[in-house]
């Protein structure tokens, strides 16, 4: 966890260019909020700079550290099959060898037009993994860098566009996000908010190759074969309806049951006190 103040720098440029540490919200329709003024470049190029030193240091701790080799190598393999299977994606996928990523498959915003490699290994293992994201990190830096010399190149423009009205349709889309392909889909009834908006985040293809991974484990062994797929828990959250198992009739919908969840929490409110 001590890595995790090289972080900090990182999420400081995050605020500077969007305004938030975690939550961006730079994407809207029609464009983006907030433009790159060039005054900040040079403050964003030293951040990246100090940031590759400190990659330098911590792929340096894992690819030459003897420990972490036995620890991690040979554990939790997942074969290229096995990716196949699972519907896999991002580093978990490249882990194994297959060479998948939504910026080359089918590129979009400046992707084709700078220079970057996918980053795979074959093993499969926690180690492989491992190795995929450390190296995915100069990568982008690299994208980066190029994207602020196109800035510099290019004439100051519009960030976006005015949307008067978004008319009735479906739309969808897919991005590659830290942990693999992201899915969109947009359902629209002609007002200013979807009428449905269900994204699938690629935990919820990932955390399911851990039946296969976990398999002739030992318990030490099962914990960093998760881990290693970096599962985001909140992202797998499917829950809308209850159903009764032997005769298969609904008994609640999503709104039913969120109404129940505030039923049982105002009755605990009024057995400790918290409610009159």
């Amino acid at each position: 966890m001590w890595a995790w103040k090289y972080r900090e720098p990182v999420l400081d440029l995050f605020e500077m260019i969007s305004g938030n540490r975690n939550s961006y919200a730079m994407f809207k329709v029609g464009g983006v909020r907030r433009d790159i003024e060039e005054a900040k470049i040079p403050l964003i190029r030293k951040i990246l700079g100090d940031a590759r030193k400190k990659i330098d240091l911590l792929t340096g701790a894992v690819m030459d550290d003897p420990v972490i080799h036995a620890r991690t190598k040979g554990v939790g393999i997942l074969t290229k099959q096995d990716i196949i299977d699972y519907g896999a994606v991002g580093p978990t996928a490249r882990a194994s060898g297959l060479a998948i990523d939504v910026r080359k498959d089918d590129p979009y915003a400046a992707y084709p037009l700078v220079n970057w490699k996918v980053i795979t290994a074959n093993e499969g293992d926690v180690f492989a993994k491992a190795q995929v994201r450390l190296l995915e990190m100069y990568e982008s830096i690299s994208i980066i860098e190029q994207c602020l010399d196109g800035l510099k190149k290019e004439k100051e423009g519009d960030i976006s566009v005015k949307v008067k009205e978004i008319p009735e349709g479906i739309g969808n889309g897919r991005a590659e996000a830290p942990r693999g392909e992201v899915f969109h889909f947009v359902q629209s009834d002609g007002s200013n908010s979807p009428l449905r908006h269900k994204i699938r985040a690629p935990s919820y293809v990932n955390i399911a190759t851990f039946r296969k991974s976990c398999i002739g484990q030992t318990i030490a062994d099962a914990t960093i074969s998760l881990a290693a797929v970096d599962p985001c828990y909140c992202c797998t959250e499917r829950m809308a309806v209850a159903y009764d198992l032997n005769s298969g009739d609904k008994i609640m919908n999503a709104n039913e049951l969120i109404n129940e969840s505030v039923r049982v929490t105002n009755e605990l409110k009024k057995t400790i006190n918290l409610q009159k």
